[in-house]
């Protein structure tokens, strides 16, 4: 073993052999693992990061050779990291994302397609793909993910665990690669509600203005973009879900249609990646899968007049969204627009999904908002997430609401 120092000289012991890894989740060119300080809530609990993490003498991938050849090793450790190996957890390994975490289906044609413990024959999902299928297959207790659209949230749904991605800026996402600097966040999946929770208080914190959760708002424009289906699945789960509230109503999220949301997000997604990717594209042109290319090719397009636009809409997407969602207020909704896809699926139906999903995940992200996926639905012996948004900064409060719902089903 070599040491490890970390930003307050805790020294840490670095684990240079890969884990373990049946389901082809963690990187193997960069490997690096650190024992946590042994004492804490996390104590006996092991973790994985999203290989978009800085660690102090490795290099994280992107989820691209290129990018792990042309960057040099990396000075300090993200201080999430940092503090939940402070608080006792062990981190085994970094996990496998898509490439330069410019998709959902969780494909790499570089690094491989983590497998999906569920079946085989499914995708785990991405952005964060092998943070959702380590964590689901039980390789870690929980994982750390980014996540702009979707990212860690359709993995946790395509994997039946439970995903966080917290009010914006609500945790520090510092040494994380750069991608979409106004919406990206770093979220985190644990396996069961007892290390979600705990995990949960460490990342978040208390919250600063404690949220009592009274009613429940149903999005049915959200229920209604999904397939019949996917909606007959959760339905039955909202109606239960419904009595630990005093109140319930069916809600329009979009008054001018969740499409008109996805385009404002686009926008700002688009054009911030480009500034975060395209000088070192430029520079270095590496091979880029079709998909990502596509997506980062349309993006380079867009002018400093079509991203002011979509900002300042998006503005206005924030305000409407603090008036229409109270903090004593939950919005439910499918959390992905299906259960993961066949690796066999075609283009156009991997398309088609990711289009439906994307009026769903756009919302936390646009809004700045908490959101939680759970493991409730099941369709076709798979995994399908629930997912609970909150106010602004009503995070540990909504995890907690989402443990305490998930302990009650299952009795």
């Amino acid at each position: 073993m070599i040491e490890h120092t970390l930003l307050n000289n805790e020294r840490l012991s670095v684990k240079a052999t890969p884990p373990y890894d049946p389901l082809q989740s963690f990187v193997r060119e960069n490997h690096i693992a650190l024992e946590g300080s042994g004492q804490g809530p996390l104590a006996n609990l092991t973790f994985a990061a999203k290989d978009v993490f800085a660690i102090q003498g490795s290099t994280y991938s992107n989820g691209h050779p290129k990018w792990l050849e042309t960057h040099e090793p990396d000075t300090f450790t993200a201080s999430a990291i940092t503090k939940l190996l402070e608080n006792g957890a062990d981190l085994v390994g970094k996990t496998i994302c898509d490439e330069l975490c410019f998709s959902i289906s969780g494909e790499n044609w570089h690094y491989g397609a983590p497998l999906n413990p569920h079946d085989l024959r499914r995708y785990a999902g991405g952005s964060s793909s092998g943070t959702g299928a380590a964590t689901a297959g039980g390789l870690v207790d929980f994982a750390i993910g980014s996540d702009c659209l979707g990212s860690v949230r359709v993995p946790a749904s395509y994997n039946g665990v439970f995903g966080m991605r917290p009010t914006y800026n609500r945790v520090a996402n510092d040494g994380e690669a750069p991608y979409c600097a106004s919406m990206d966040v770093l979220g985190y999946v644990a396996n069961d509600e007892d290390v979600f929770l705990k995990v949960s208080e460490v990342l978040l914190g208390e919250d600063q203005a404690k949220a009592k959760f009274r009613r429940l708002y149903i999005a049915q424009d959200c229920f209604d973009t999904v397939d019949a289906e996917v909606k007959e699945a959760l339905m039955p789960l909202v109606d239960q879900i419904g009595r630990f509230l005093e109140e319930r109503s069916d809600v329009q999220v979009a008054k001018n249609g969740l499409e008109a949301w996805v385009e404002v997000f686009r926008y700002v997604q688009g054009y911030e990646v480009w500034q975060s990717y395209g000088g070192w594209i430029n520079k270095y042109r590496p091979f880029i899968n079709r998909g990502p290319k596509e997506r980062l090719e349309w993006a380079a397009t867009i002018t400093g007049r079509e991203y002011r636009k979509a900002v300042e809409k998006r503005q206005g997407l924030i305000a409407y969204f603090q008036d229409f969602l109270a903090p004593d207020t939950i919005l439910v909704l499918p959390t992905a627009a299906s259960i993961a896809p066949l690796r066999t699926a075609s283009l156009a139906e991997i398309n088609r999904t990711r289009s439906q999903s994307s009026n769903l995940l756009c919302i936390s992200p646009l809004t700045g908002t908490p959101q939680v996926t759970i493991p409730l639905g099941v369709l076709e012996g798979m995994p399908l997430g629930l997912s609970f948004i909150g106010a602004a900064g009503t995070d540990l409060e909504l995890a907690r609401f989402a443990a305490r719902v998930a302990k009650h089903f299952s009795w």
